[in-house]
Parts: C-alpha cells; sequence; structure tokens
C-alpha cells in the first residue's frame, strides 16, 4: 500500500476474507517511539491484556517493562526477566501443559 494507507479499508478486507468474529489487531516491533501514539499508562496483569485494549479501538504502544507481570508473555515477546523471575516462565508454562492451554512443542 501507498503512504496513503486506508488502515479502515485493510481492516475490513482482512476480517472479510478471513471471517473475523472480532476486530484485528495490528502489532508492530519497532526500535524507537511511534509518532503520535501514546505510551501505554498503568499496569496490566498480562501481555494478552494489551491485546484486549487494542480490539476496543485504544492505540499506544508498550515498553518492555509494561510485559513483566506475565512470565509467559514477556517470553512470547522475547523480553528478558531478571535472573530471580525466570523460574516463572518453566512454572507457568508447565501449568498451562497440564491444562491443555498450549503443547509442549507449541513454545519454541
Amino acid at each position: 500500500m501507498s503512504e496513503g494507507r486506508n488502515w479502515k479499508t485493510l481492516e475490513t478486507r482482512l476480517a472479510t476474507a478471513v471471517k473475523l468474529a472480532r476486530r484485528p489487531v495490528p502489532v508492530a516491533y519497532l526500535d524507537s517511539v511511534p509518532n503520535g501514539v501514546e505510551k501505554f499508562e498503568g499496569s496490566e496483569p498480562s501481555g494478552c491484556s494489551f491485546w484486549r485494549l487494542a480490539a476496543d479501538r485504544r492505540t499506544f504502544y508498550t515498553v518492555p517493562e509494561d510485559h513483566f507481570n506475565c512470565a509467559v508473555g514477556a517470553y512470547t515477546h522475547n523480553i528478558t526477566l531478571s535472573p530471580e523471575r525466570e523460574e516463572e516462565t518453566g512454572i507457568t508454562l508447565k501449568m498451562m501443559f497440564d491444562l491443555g492451554y498450549v503443547r509442549p512443542e507449541e513454545v519454541p
């Protein structure tokens, strides 16, 4: 698409093509703060919570520290936790495996 992108049209085309029940949420990994986008303020229990906020049409950016409340979310976003919190990732993943929420082969 050209610089004059129409994100609403793209969203509609994508949602229609794959028959989405909810609106898609765009995510970008950037090296710098995006122009005109507000930094997320506050605290969320997990990285997944940001999806809910974005689905409610909130536009914001986060920094790694915003994802420290969830060891698995930090892992999936390649955010390094402190050494004392690193073992939480394995503990949480084991619980998720035991519940059948995720399979071990999906982690890598």
